[in-house]
């Protein structure tokens, strides 16, 4: 038996013939080398102290955030009023915490720098006497 037995039928359209080849129509975009700047030295080099209050300041925001919304849906959706209470009382406090992160880092930078303020005053005056 003949594997053509219909001859007259149109041949299938390929459906990504209108495309192209995307692989191939990619524009390629150039790269610039900047002087100074290796990829080993791409990272930035950050005080500990202020990764720990930014890192600590993040969590206690997103737990912020997710304590009250989900304790006001629990209370306007489903009438829990207990389980939502504690959850806007816990993203409450979070909140708190986060400013009080804040205030306390800005105090933190504050005393530095009145402590390099004071060094940089003293040292002229030893130096002149």
């Amino acid at each position: 038996m003949d594997s053509d037995e219909w001859p007259d039928e149109p041949d299938e359209p390929d459906p990504e013939a209108r495309w192209g080849s995307p692989e191939d129509d990619l524009v390629s975009v150039p790269g610039i080398d900047l002087p100074g700047e290796d990829a080993e030295d791409a990272g930035a080099e950050v005080d500990s102290d202020l990764a720990k209050f930014f890192w600590v300041t993040v969590i206690y925001a997103n737990v912020a955030v997710a304590g009250v919304s989900i304790g006001l849906m629990l209370v306007g959706f489903r009438g829990q009023a207990v389980w939502g209470g504690g959850a806007v009382a816990v993203g409450l406090f979070a909140l708190y915490r986060t400013y009080d992160l804040y205030r306390t880092y800005q105090d933190h930078v504050a005393a530095e720098e009145s402590e390099e303020a004071e060094g940089t005053d003293s040292e002229p005056s030893e130096h002149n006497g």
